[in-house]
């Protein structure tokens, strides 16, 4: 009889794509709030680099990935042409052969309900720029534990939008979730920054205030996006591209905006200095945005639930030690039991229901 033995998971130099991928996830979470914090408060804020022009780069290359990614995966019509050349004619550089991929492409990317994504590229661009303004108002880990709250609108989302039932140990983790960033901020609206240059000018206030403002986007925006996955075909990466297409014109209205008005004229800002002040962590936080969102695609792709919740809350243990070790924060008994708890939350949530 024929072997009925299951295909084996998808792996990369022999380990499996899913800890590949949920490990880089955790990684690259803990690196970027060490990453925006570090960069936001290292300079005076007279010479800060510009969030926006940051969120407009992330767009614009991780829009720029997604397309090069759904070239390679695009299925073009070959027309029957003899053996010599088949080879030749299948490489996407054989010039008809690229042209046939990019009228495939275009029509694709532009399909009619193309429009459904303008939505939650809005809020995930709203999203990007409150993080900045979050990063630079609470250190790392304290920005990291409070933005688990994303889990908690996320499920509120799914209850309204989606119509999903939870049970009541995901409602329970919800509200002992809440409780853990509760006490967490008051750890940090206690406490009082003693660092130099525009570390000393952090609000916590503000930086708790942006927090629950990304939170709700994202939110909304990930639920929203799971409906159109769900009610409509469409390869995930050219999904990507889409939303980064919407996303570029709210990324520019607030560059353009912050023009100076002259005699009621606006005046858009030259783009040669849009990249001023930008050092290389402010590159850095480019980059390891680029590389989550990229990530998150093969996370949604290839993890459970449960390898998710495990890789939110090493996130969280790798930005407390990052923390520690580069800011020099204090470890007060408040914030360690407030992020116990929000890690037990989050391990409770992800667990799958009976």
């Amino acid at each position: 009889p024929l072997s009925t033995a299951p295909a084996p998971p998808p792996a990369f130099a022999g380990v499996p794509l899913k800890y590949i991928s949920l490990v880089t996830l955790a990684v690259q979470n803990a690196a970027l709030a060490v990453l925006m914090h570090y960069s936001r408060i290292s300079a005076q804020p007279s010479r800060a680099y510009s969030a926006a022009a940051a969120v407009l780069a992330t767009e614009l290359l991780k829009g720029a990935i997604s397309l090069a990614i759904a070239f390679t995966r695009v299925d073009v019509p070959y027309s029957r042409v003899p053996d010599a050349t088949s080879r030749l004619v299948r490489s996407p550089l054989y010039p008809p052969t690229f042209l046939a991929r990019c009228r495939v492409l275009g029509k694709e990317v532009f399909r009619p309900d193309c429009w459904k994504l303008s939505i939650p590229a809005i809020l995930y661009v709203i999203q990007n720029n409150l993080q900045f303004v979050a990063a630079s108002n609470l250190d790392a880990a304290t920005f990291q534990v409070t933005y688990q709250m994303k889990i908690l609108t996320t499920a509120a989302f799914s209850v309204l939008l989606l119509r999903k039932k939870l049970t009541s140990l995901k409602w329970f983790a919800l509200i002992f979730l809440a409780v853990g960033v509760a006490i967490v901020q008051l750890q940090a609206s206690g406490s009082s920054s003693h660092g130099g240059n525009a570390e000393s000018s952090m609000v916590p206030f503000k930086g708790f205030l942006a927090v629950v403002a990304a939170c709700f986007t994202s939110g909304l925006a990930g639920v929203y996006f799971e409906m159109v996955l769900k009610n409509s075909s469409g390869d995930l990466w050219i999904r990507n591209v889409q939303l980064s297409l919407f996303s570029l014109l709210p990324a520019l209205a607030p560059i353009v905006l912050s023009g100076q008005r002259p005699a009621g004229r606006i005046v858009v800002p030259s783009f040669t200095n849009l990249f001023a002040n930008f050092t290389v962590a402010a590159w850095a936080t480019v980059a390891t945005q680029v590389l989550g969102g990229l990530v998150t695609a093969l996370v949604i792709k290839y993890a459970d639930n449960i390898m998710k919740g495990f890789a939110t809350s090493l996130s969280i243990v790798l930005s407390f030690l990052l923390s520690v070790a580069l800011f020099n924060i204090r470890i007060t008994l408040t914030f360690l039991v407030g992020a116990t708890v929000v890690l037990v939350a989050t391990w409770l949530y992800s667990q799958p229901d009976s």
